[in-house]
């Protein structure tokens, strides 16, 4: 960001305001067109004694007014006290660093009123004090500069009143703090200012508060300190408070910087620091912030139901926003924004907002950024760094992070930890290759009201971590599950998987507790759970209440799949995995009921293993029902506790309105290995036949 210095300088030749800036120096203006008055005498007295003032010629004596210029060399206090009358001058200069300029109210508002372009200041000009009775105020009536070695504009406003630096009657006249000199103290700032030097907040406990309409230029240091407070309280129209360059904003130890306001640009560019138990604080609904470089250490807090709004340029925030339990983040309305650097927006409650209805509001997440916490975020957030549903380490309280309302994109991480939950509620989270949602241990990853779907990247799971659906429309979309997954369908809720589902982890259907209604796991179209996992189907009773479903089109469990448990399988399915039943509800055990709905079909592909456990003649895995069957694969046969059926035995494996096509094989437990089996397809099952192995020459018959 570019930035011109101004400087305003007197004299009536070009030659000599080029040769101020090209010094960099300011140099003091002639006299006022009423000459030159100045402190002739070292005792303290009022402005408005003349018999105090000399001049360069006789008839230049007197009170300095608007026409005079006044010039201080002796350590001197000269009092402007408010009674009736303002005191003027055309041009101050102070040259003794003794030298002091009171205004303060008494029975009337003081006011000093400075019309030419330079306060030569290298002493103090005090602006009220806590002894004031009424108001105080130095009026500039011109572009004027402050400068001096060491000079000072000190506000100082008693209780009940105040101490004002301001323009004539609200214009917009500049006024140059130049460097080496200091505007400090408590009161307020009403003057548009171009800061090149210092301006300081420091009475313990008061506050010096920006009330211009105007622009504040800042090209070098404000900083709160000794327990002051610096208020942003600027009106609204096209300004802000800015800082170019060197600009920064420091809030030391146990002081403050309060953002009530700052026109509608207002606080860019620059740095903002806090330090210690230093704290920024957010008063406003929808305060305008951006390009400003927020660092490492610094705390900004929201007081209430406040917020920011983040222009386009971002922030730069290595230190430390939490919103509180009802402040709000946003980018400007119709815009995005990003947030970079290596620092975290905590939300305690808050929110990363979507007003109005929730359009147009967006946000980055930049790649070394985190946002964590529990609360709302409803913008559009892209998610290139950290995203954390981790309750900010606490171990106890609320610990839900809700995305919402607007869509959402994950190019980083999301996690959630600590017992905390992250919520996708009713919206799409969108995943790049590297983007991962993660819910680790006594924590979640929940999908909840209506039409959550997560497109892309890895969804994972670690120790008893877990991600579920908390609604009947759940969808996750060609993505990856993770090594180790665990992806859980509760009773009465639905899950829908679309396209390509790399499932390295475990899918389960759980129906524990709520009767008659199912957990359902369905395909939406053509689907394929790939690479090796499981899907568990885990029915909480001997009633089928846990769903396997493929609706509209074919749901494929791939080569490296396990279809597992006991439950009902639904539509079009076709495993070229392994089917292996087993009993999940009590008691436990391996033998286990495939039901298939009537009307639906099971599709077992030429790699696909039937390993059914039989316990005894009446006690094995079974698929069955009123759909159709069409056999594939081979038949991997378990002997549960030992056992060894008698010759002549035969299990029905498989009953069912249809069944049709062949098995390759079969495979035997050790333990039979003195018997041989025969399989028959029957229109309507799949009988096993125990046999007597077929003897030639003394060898069993391959």
């Amino acid at each position: 960001m570019s930035h011109h210095s101004r400087r305003f300088v007197c004299g009536s030749s070009l030659a000599l305001a080029l040769a101020v800036a090209a010094t960099g120096t300011a140099s003091a203006q002639s006299c006022g067109t009423g000459g030159c008055a100045f402190w002739a005498t070292e005792v303290n007295d009022s402005w408005f004694n003349p018999f105090r003032w000399g001049g360069i010629l006789p008839w230049q004596g007197g009170v300095p007014n608007s026409s005079v210029s006044c010039r201080i060399e002796l350590a001197v206090q000269v009092d402007v006290l408010g009674q009736g009358q303002g005191a003027s001058c055309h041009h101050l200069q102070f040259n003794h660093t003794g030298a002091v300029v009171r205004v303060a109210g008494s029975s009337f508002r003081a006011e000093l009123n400075v019309h030419g372009t330079q306060m030569d200041n290298n002493g103090l000009i005090l602006i009220g004090g806590q002894d004031a009775l009424q108001d105080s105020s130095l009026i500039i009536h011109n572009h004027t500069n402050a400068n001096g070695a060491d000079g000072r504009i000190r506000l100082s406003a008693p209780p009940n009143h105040g101490a004002f630096l301001s323009p004539y009657s609200n214009t917009g006249y500049l006024l140059v703090n130049w460097p080496s000199h200091t505007i400090e103290g408590n009161g307020t700032i009403r003057v548009r200012l171009q800061n090149d030097g210092l301006v300081d907040a420091n009475v313990a406990g008061r506050t010096l508060t920006f009330e211009s309409p105007h622009n504040i230029d800042n090209n070098n240091l404000v900083r709160a300190r000794n327990g002051g407070t610096l208020t942003l309280s600027m009106g609204n129209g096209d300004h802000g408070f800015r800082q170019f360059g060197q600009g920064r904003i420091v809030i030391e130890n146990g002081s403050a910087l309060a953002l009530v306001g700052a026109g509608d640009q207002g606080l860019s560019g620059g740095r903002l620091q806090t330090i210690g138990s230093g704290v920024v604080t957010v008063f406003t609904q929808g305060f305008p912030i951006q390009d400003i470089h927020f660092e490492a250490g610094s705390r900004m807090t929201f007081s209430g139901n406040s917020g920011i709004y983040v222009g386009p340029l971002g922030i730069e925030n290595d230190g430390l926003i939490h919103t509180g339990p009802s402040g709000f983040i946003a980018s400007r309305f119709g815009e995005s924004t990003t947030l970079t650097g290596s620092g975290r927006v905590q939300l305690e409650g808050g929110a990363l907002s979507a007003l109005f209805g929730g359009g147009g509001f967006a946000m980055v997440n930049g790649p070394e950024h985190t946002i964590g916490g529990f609360g709302t975020i409803a913008l559009a957030l892209t998610n290139q760094g950290e995203l954390l549903a981790d309750r900010n380490g606490l171990t106890t309280g609320p610990g839900q992070l809700t995305l919402q309302t607007s869509a959402q994109a994950n190019h980083g991480t999301m996690v959630a930890r600590g017992g905390g939950s992250l919520h996708l509620s009713a919206t799409t989270l969108t995943q790049n290759a590297q983007g991962l949602v993660r819910a680790e241990q006594d924590s979640a990853f929940v999908l909840e009201g209506n039409g959550p779907v997560v497109v892309g990247g890895t969804l994972a799971t670690s120790g008893n971590g877990v991600i579920y659906p908390n609604t009947s429309s759940g969808r996750l979309e060609n993505l990856t599950l993770a090594s180790g997954s665990q992806v859980l369908v509760p009773c009465s809720r639905e899950l829908t998987l679309v396209g390509a589902i790399n499932n390295r982890g475990t899918i389960t259907l759980d129906n524990a507790g709520c009767g008659p209604n199912s957990a359902t796991l369905r395909g939406s179209g053509a689907t394929t759970l790939g690479q090796a996992g499981e899907v568990r189907l885990r029915a909480d009773g001997p009633s089928v209440n846990v769903t396997l479903e493929g609706p509209g089109g074919l749901l494929t469990l791939g080569s490296g799949q396990v279809l597992t448990g006991s439950g009902r399988i639904s539509g079009g399915v076709r495993v070229d995995g392994a089917v292996s039943p087993d009993q999940p509800f009590a008691p436990v055990g391996p033998v286990g009921a495939l039901t298939l709905a009537g009307g639906s079909t099971l599709t077992l592909g030429n790699s696909a293993e039937l390993v059914f456990d039989i316990a005894g003649p009446a006690s094995f895995d079974v698929i069955q029902g009123g759909g159709s069957v069409q056999l594939g694969g081979r038949l991997l046969i378990v002997a549960t506790g030992g056992y060894v059926p008698a010759l002549g035995s035969s299990f029905d494996l498989v009953v069912s309105g249809s069944v049709s096509g062949s098995l390759s094989g079969v495979d035997l437990p050790p333990e039979w290995a003195a018997l041989d089996a025969r399989v028959e397809v029957l229109a309507d099952r799949l009988r096993l036949h125990i046999v007597a192995p077929l003897m030639v020459d003394g060898f069993e018959s391959p």
